[in-house]
């Protein structure tokens, strides 16, 4: 696995949980690209083991047969095995000789063309595991559908999330932090990727359908600046600001000065950016599809579909109604209260027992 955002916060809360006095040690592997190096230094505490890059190629793994691809995982680790492999992603094989567990949080290559392809391998993967973490009961059943897993095996553990970082006391972003980016004023903000399932197209129509009744108002798209700036220059969209990626310690101020977060998706395996975004206190925008209505509750505007019309109307809902956002503001940090880092170790760390008994 590259090291991911969610990797680093899954490995971090494993560590932190007080598993090493209860005798665990966690040798960290990483494949496909190497992780920067002080992503690693922030991990070396008491619990880990060590950490190395053993460079798999996932595209290379995914086209070989399923004995070949396990075979090339397990040989590394012949001579050292542990008591249990935990593979925080699909794309690499089940080892051989040693209990496993798979993370797995949806399936977008089985449902979009644009996200790549599952390995052939894949089902016979994820059947081979002793048990499959996934952080929502929709993302449960995807897993179920498309690899054919039984229910008793698959365990929903919802994610957390930074609660040092997002919180109601976040000082929003000011006049100068927002000029950098471009932000002229008050806005909406969405914070994502571009692919297909993730519907920004729609989301730029919404707006170009509203946007005359808001002349004050700016919609902020970060996330990959390419091809978000192709996407606001193909749907036409005015007062659109493109504010590419941003580091972790600006986004949280960012979000906390926006009017809204406005997150169009319409598959997610779980919806970390709306939980963010209600954790700070900021109303959301989304949509009633994949995991996002399990992790916002009663505390965001759903509209009932991905569509242009009814993001449009779920927007403008929003901007009309003062006492339904202040509401929102309100009910977000409570509900973000129930995404816990520390109950996903805790949680994880059980099925580990179970797992290596």
């Amino acid at each position: 696995m590259g090291m991911g955002h969610y990797e680093r916060l899954l490995i971090q809360a494993l560590i932190g949980s007080g598993a090493a006095r209860d005798g665990w040690r966690f040798d960290i592997r990483f494949a496909g690209r190497a992780p920067v190096g002080g992503q690693i230094a922030t991990l070396l505490e008491p619990g880990l083991a060590g950490a190395a890059f053993e460079g798999y190629s996932p595209d290379r793994l995914a086209r070989l047969p399923w004995i070949a691809a396990r075979a090339a995982i397990t040989l590394p680790h012949v001579r050292s095995q542990p008591d249990l492999y935990h593979l925080l992603s699909l794309a690499y094989p089940a080892p051989i000789g040693r209990p496993v567990l798979y993370t797995i949080h949806d399936l977008p290559p089985a449902r979009f063309p644009d996200e790549g392809r599952l390995p052939r391998w894949a089902a016979q993967a994820a059947q081979a595991a002793g048990a499959i973490l996934t952080p929502s009961q929709f993302a449960k059943r995807e897993l179920m559908e498309l690899l054919g897993l039984r229910e008793e095996r698959v365990h929903v553990i919802p994610n957390g999330y930074e609660r040092d970082a997002f919180h109601p006391d976040v000082a929003p972003a000011d006049a100068r932090m927002l000029a950098a980016q471009g932000i002229p004023g008050p806005y909406l903000f969405y914070c994502g990727g571009s692919s297909r399932r993730k519907n920004v197209r729609a989301l730029l129509d919404a707006w170009g359908l509203i946007a005359r009744r808001y002349p004050d108002l700016t919609l902020v798209l970060a996330g990959p600046a390419a091809p978000l700036e192709a996407l606001a220059r193909e749907r036409g969209a005015p007062r659109v600001v493109v504010a590419g990626y941003l580091e972790r310690d600006t986004l949280p101020r960012l979000l906390k000065a926006a009017t809204a977060l406005v997150y169009p998706s319409i598959y997610e395996g779980f919806g970390l950016p709306p939980l963010e975004a209600m954790a700070t206190g900021v109303p959301v925008i989304a949509v009633r599809a994949g995991a996002v209505p399990e992790v916002t509750g009663d505390c965001a505007v759903l509209a009932p579909d991905g569509g242009a019309d009814s993001l449009a109307q779920a927007i403008q809902s929003l901007l009309d109604d003062s006492a339904l956002a202040d509401a929102l503001r309100r009910c977000g940090p409570e509900r973000a209260q129930r995404f816990s880092w520390t109950e996903y170790a805790r949680r994880a760390l059980s099925l580990y027992e179970e797992a290596a008994a």
